[in-house]
């Protein structure tokens, strides 16, 4: 199910501690137009590792509140992430990849 997101509503649904990968500490990993957030970092390296890219990645965690922020959502809808997977899976038999999809909002 996709829906539009606000930045007050993508915090309400998420934990106080969000996660995401990264191959370089900093930049959020993402699929365009998909971006991938998780409750635990232990469920974000699952994720990379089913994944199977190659790519050498890891969970950050931090503040879901610091995490997001109009800049962000404006960085990421500026870089061509217009959806947010929220604790993702992906299927082992297809390896399709399941889970709540957030829409991000265009600006006004």
């Amino acid at each position: 199910m996709s829906e539009d997101v606000t930045m007050e509503q993508l915090v309400e649904v998420l934990p106080a501690r969000i996660w995401y990968l990264t191959s370089n500490g900093q930049d959020m990993w993402c699929r365009r137009p998909y971006g991938f957030l998780f409750s635990t970092g232990q469920s974000a390296e699952d994720f990379a590792k089913a994944m199977g890219n190659g790519e050498e990645l890891f969970a950050v965690g931090l503040d879901a509140g610091a995490l997001i922020s109009n800049e962000m959502l404006d960085g990421l809808r500026n870089s061509a992430v217009t959806r947010l997977f929220i604790d993702p899976s992906i299927d082992p038999d297809s390896g399709d990849v399941h889970g709540k999809i957030l829409r991000l909002a265009p600006m006004n």
